[in-house]
């Protein structure tokens, strides 16, 4: 099972809010498609498989992330994280300085396609693809080559005077069929 990558993931969904919205010591939730979290554990399917994967996950990041709690609904978990994990999350693991420069971007009024573009290329000398994307909610989607660098797709939407955007894992997108 890939409890590392699990746990990366859900590390840097907390971080991304806490650069967004700032730190609170409170507990957050994160919600992931079946199809999607099986795949980051590389784990079977049924439910026996389901359920020890997530038991045994929760024990590797007790030390870390507290008693986090898991419930499913239909095609959907939920990760609960208690504040102790979320307080973790902002006293150990640093800033992703990309991340952090794209927010502040896309967050500006009036931001433009360009400026997004240069943020990209100041973390890769220019080593990113820009797609058009023709989705209701999706005007472009960038990302690094080198998934080393950073391993999400950044779909982005330009409304009137702003900007939006939702990130996935690369693997996620293909099953969205873009």
């Amino acid at each position: 099972m890939q409890y590392a990558a699990l746990e990366r993931m859900l590390i840097n969904s907390i971080k991304e809010v806490q650069m967004k919205l700032g730190y609170e010591k409170e507990a957050i939730r994160f919600y992931y498609p079946e199809k999607a979290l099986l795949r980051i554990l590389k784990a079977g399917d049924s439910e026996d498989e389901i359920k020890t994967a997530l038991k045994e996950f929760k024990a590797y990041v007790k030390d870390r992330l507290g008693e986090i709690k898991i419930t499913r609904s239909q095609e959907r978990f939920c990760f609960l994280i208690p504040p102790k994990g979320v307080q973790y999350v902002s006293e150990q693991i640093e800033e992703n300085g990309f991340l952090r420069e794209f927010i502040e971007t896309i967050e500006k009024p009036g931001v433009q396609l360009e400026d997004i573009k240069n943020v990209f290329s100041r973390y890769s000398d220019g080593d990113y693809v820009c797609e058009s994307c023709d989705g209701e909610e999706c005007d472009f989607i960038l990302y690094f080559k080198d998934s080393a660098r950073d391993s999400y797709r950044y779909f982005i939407k330009f409304h009137e005077n702003h900007g939006t955007y939702h990130r996935f894992l690369s693997e996620d997108v293909k099953d969205m069929g873009l």
